[in-house]
């Protein structure tokens, strides 16, 4: 389908457009937005999301140790397991499914290694947040797949009011970022759909981890992302999973 085809709420990324990280023997990264050794002025965020990185890291090696700061730092486990260590003492290792949340605030150091042999693979997502000079803080929550089996699992909220959609589990109160942000994830079997209201105002980025999935006529392959915007009213989203089943992860937050 050609680009004027698509609807206007959609706009594709295909994952062959991603800048894949230079070469080394232990990472292979693919780049969303501007970062590191690739930049372009044209493509450094969408609305508060800053970085999103779709990482695949080699057993028994990792980013040592380095420092951030005001940065709302999340990385959700695809595949293997993570081990996240920083300098307020926390240190665990959190399997496929779970989500460890990092408030960099006014500076903190860690590190996230594959202390396994299998490779390990995660999503890496940066939120501006609404202020500067946070406190520090770090969160993780692990969750059973039939949490988000056929169901929009509301991973992560945020400071403003989460959109009234179906089907949602909030699994009790979600981790909260300090910006209007609300991530969900959902792993579903092929043809599941889910209808979705983006509001006035508000926008959405949607990635699809593992699988294939329909959006609103728009089809998306593994690693294939899209832009989702409602403009001046409310917009009626489908998201429709294929013959495969679709895993993925759709950030909704403030229209920039």
């Amino acid at each position: 389908m050609s680009t004027a085809a698509l609807p206007r709420s959609v706009r594709k990324i295909p994952a062959a457009q991603l800048h894949v990280s230079k070469p080394t023997w232990w990472l292979e990264s693919r780049f969303h937005f501007s970062f590191a050794d690739y930049y372009n002025p044209q493509n450094n965020n969408f609305g508060a999301l800053r970085v999103l990185n779709d990482d695949l890291v080699k057993g028994e090696a990792g980013f040592g140790t380095h420092g951030h700061r005001d940065a709302e730092i999340f990385s959700y486990i695809v595949d293997g397991e993570l081990t996240h260590a920083d300098s307020m003492g926390n240190k665990e290792s959190l399997p496929r499914g779970a989500v460890q949340y990092l408030s960099a605030g006014s500076g903190i150091r860690h590190s996230e290694m594959n202390d396994g042999e299998e490779t390990t693979r995660f999503l890496q997502v940066w939120i501006t947040p609404d202020q500067r000079g946070h406190k520090p803080q770090y969160g993780s929550r692990e969750h059973r797949p039939e949490d988000r089996h056929n169901r929009l699992l509301h991973l992560l909220g945020g400071t403003g009011t989460p959109p009234a959609w179906k089907n949602v589990n909030s699994c009790g109160q979600p981790i909260i970022l300090h910006q209007d942000v609300n991530v969900y994830v959902s792993e579903n079997d092929a043809a599941v759909a889910h209808d979705i209201e983006l509001g006035e105002g508000r926008q959405a980025y949607l990635v699809a981890i593992e699988g294939s999935l329909d959006v609103n006529g728009t089809s998306l392959e593994q690693r294939d992302a899209a832009e989702l915007l409602s403009g001046s009213q409310s917009t009626q989203v489908t998201l429709k999973s294929g013959s495969q089943g679709c895993h993925f992860m759709l950030i909704e937050m403030a229209a920039s």
